[in-house]
């Protein structure tokens, strides 16, 4: 058993726990020395309480023994006792402790479990170094507050605008009203000062509510309440009118306050619900990692109104971290020293944080189980600070990217091992027909031109024009196989300009049945001309293969002497339609929705009719690429059916397209 040094991680299952992880291996590596994590299983705690728990235990645990640490459990009345345990076996070895510590407060269990980790710490300290890790809670002290906020001077102004015009109105209903009829009601004059206490809370907040409340007070007292025009209390009832008055202008103005308060949480909660629901929809729809973040960077500056940067290491540097998002970002010292810490001990630094207080921006990193992918920067923008409640938000934020970047990492990933496979399946796919498919007209021109080598002499001159007709049409066959190849290569790189132009359907027609006559010698051709003279919008030479390629494909699947019909006929619903039957045994019926499918021939038996796969495939491309379609279908008679057909068209005579 090896005797050095070691250090361990004491965790549970606190979602932040992997930090904890993290900051014992790089301890680990920074010493030379082996690691450790220690999972506690308590007797005090009741098992259940927390569903996840178990599940992320058991994910710690695996991502631990991947990062190279030890793994141990030990069962334990407390954690105290069972860190005990630990020292008592590893006393001698023992280097450093990490421990978790978070700041959560407020309930009696989350103070016991505090408690005992304090315990736990100190303890720790009298036998190994001890690291303390914080796992998230508050970032600020907490404090009592107020139900106020942040304050302008200008706010203040507003209360004593409210307040003067309180006065204003009453002023101006003594003018207005009869002496008797305004003695009656001036008891009611206090409403209107109530009422701009009331406003100036709920609009600007608290303390400009006091204060509007203390200066309604005064006025009330000074030209309100005998004696007029004095601030002096020399009678009792006075007195107790001031006090009550007083009173009941602060309390509208604290439950006003805090009315407002509250409407301003709810409107943070919304903003927080909107802004994870954004980053749910980025998720959704972003197609990389830059565009993502370019979109999270623009509106989460729009929805929080601060300043958003995201950091990433550089591409072959993984211990280098630069900006990402604005690329063009530059940092000064303390932020640059900030950024670098948060990237090297995983831990949250900078503005309103425990390190590097004095930056200007706000460092976070983002953490997925697979380590730290990047830092999460925010900073608050000219005359406005970061709010408290913003930090929980930002941590939420950074978790949420981390996980969409690593997602739209794995994402790209499954996708590119997914296009390798394809495409050696496709070269495999290709390397068969080439050494097989491709391989079997060749030897027959080899083995025709061998023998009229060889006796050519003495053959008659009816045997070796057929041994020519063979050379030649396997030599067709293989110029069509290489062709197909060639096309098909052309059409997924998008090389092929397609030139649409006004020809005759039958022309190009008898063109291919011109060409191909030597394949189609022993077959019987039969063309059905269109009943009237007509021009299609096509591309003619590309037209010309695809028909070769179907009369190609009938020659290879019918046997000899079997008619093969060429029908050229007007649909109303789909234009101009040129259909190639064969009389043979037709197309399986689980065949006919992947027959134009590329390849799909190369799942035949090599025993089977040579061919590429490719030509079917590579007319329906060329038809949709000039706006037609192609299908396929087994005729009632017997025998298989491919028509394609092409929207536009005209009669000879006229010269306008007409289109059906």
């Amino acid at each position: 058993m090896t005797t050095s040094n070691l250090i361990v991680a004491l965790v549970d299952a606190h979602p932040k726990a992997i930090l904890l992880l993290y900051s014992a291996r790089k301890l680990a590596r920074e010493k030379g020395y082996r690691w450790r994590i220690v999972h506690v299983e308590r007797t005090d705690t009741v098992r259940g309480s927390d569903e996840g728990a178990e599940e992320r235990l058991r994910r710690l645990f695996t991502l631990a023994e991947q990062m190279g640490a030890e793994v141990q459990q030990i069962q334990a009345e407390t954690l105290e006792r069972g860190l005990q345990q630990l020292i008592d076996v590893e006393k001698a070895v023992l280097d450093t402790i990490v421990i978790g510590i978070t700041k959560k407060k407020g309930r009696f269990a989350s103070l016991w479990e505090r408690s005992q980790r304090v315990r736990a710490t100190r303890l720790a300290r009298h036998y190994a170094g001890v690291e303390v890790v914080p796992l998230g809670g508050a970032t600020y002290k907490r404090q009592f507050r107020w139900p106020v906020r942040r304050q302008q001077w200008v706010h203040f102004i507003y209360a004593f605008m409210a307040v003067g015009v309180a006065y204003l109105v009453a002023a101006a209903l003594e003018e207005v009203l009869p002496p008797a009829l305004f003695r009656i009601n001036i008891q009611n004059i206090s409403v209107l000062f109530m009422t701009a206490c009331a406003f100036t809370a709920g609009r600007y907040g608290l303390l400009p509510g006091l204060v509007a409340a203390v200066l309604s007070a005064m006025i009330y007292n000074y030209y309100y309440v005998p004696p007029i025009r004095s601030l002096e209390l020399l009678t009792v009832t006075k007195g107790l009118s001031m006090a009550l008055f007083f009173l009941a202008a602060v309390l509208i103005s604290i439950f006003t306050g805090r009315a407002r308060l509250h409407g301003e949480r709810s409107a943070q909660r919304q903003r927080s619900t909107e802004v994870l629901f954004m980053l749910y929809r980025i998720a959704s729809n972003a197609f990389s990692r830059q565009q993502a973040l370019e979109v999270l960077q623009q509106k989460l500056a729009e929805m929080l109104h601060i300043e958003v940067a995201f950091f990433l290491p550089r591409l072959m540097q993984a211990d280098t971290i630069e900006a990402a998002v604005p690329a063009d970002l530059v940092l000064d010292e303390r932020d640059r020293r900030a950024l670098e810490t948060c990237w090297s001990e995983i831990k949250t630094t900078g503005l309103a944080s425990p390190s590097h207080t004095l930056a200007s921006w706000r460092f976070k990193p983002m953490v997925t189980p697979s380590g730290i992918i990047g830092i999460f920067a925010v900073r608050p923008r000219a005359g406005s600070i970061l709010e408290p409640w913003q930090a929980g938000l930002l941590a939420g934020i950074a978790d949420q990217t981390a996980i969409i970047i690593e997602h739209l990492e794995l994402t790209r990933s499954m996708e590119s091992a997914r296009l390798n496979e394809e495409r050696e399946k496709l070269r495999t796919m290709l390397l068969s027909s080439v050494s097989h498919d491709l391989k079997t007209p060749l030897a027959g021109i080899m083995g025709a031109l061998r023998v009229h080598r060889s006796v050519g002499e003495r053959l008659t001159p009816e045997a070796r024009a057929d041994l020519l007709n063979d050379a030649l049409e396997e030599a067709q066959r293989l110029d069509s196989f290489i062709t197909n190849i060639l096309d098909m290569t052309r059409l997924e790189s998008g090389e092929i300009n397609f030139r649409p132009d006004w020809h005759d359907m039958q022309g190009v027609v008898q063109q291919v049945v011109k060409r191909m006559q030597h394949r189609l010698h022993t077959r019987r051709l039969t063309v059905v001309p269109c009943e009237q003279a007509i021009e299609v919008l096509m591309d003619d030479t590309m037209t010309e293969q695809i028909l070769q390629n179907l009369l190609d494909n009938a020659c290879k699947y019918t046997a000899p002497d079997v008619e093969i019909t060429i029908t050229i006929i007007i649909c109303e619903k789909r234009g101009v339609c040129c259909a190639v039957r064969d009389t043979g045994t037709g197309i399986p019926e689980d065949k006919l929705a992947s027959v134009f499918d590329k390849y799909a021939r190369l799942q035949k038996k090599d025993s089977q009719v040579a061919g590429t796969g490719l030509g079917l495939a590579i007319s329906k491309a060329v038809m949709e690429a000039q706006g037609g379609s192609i299908c396929a279908e087994n005729h009632p008679d017997g025998g298989a059916v491919f028509t394609f057909c092409f929207p536009q068209w005209r009669p000879v005579e006229a010269h306008e397209p007409h289109k059906e």
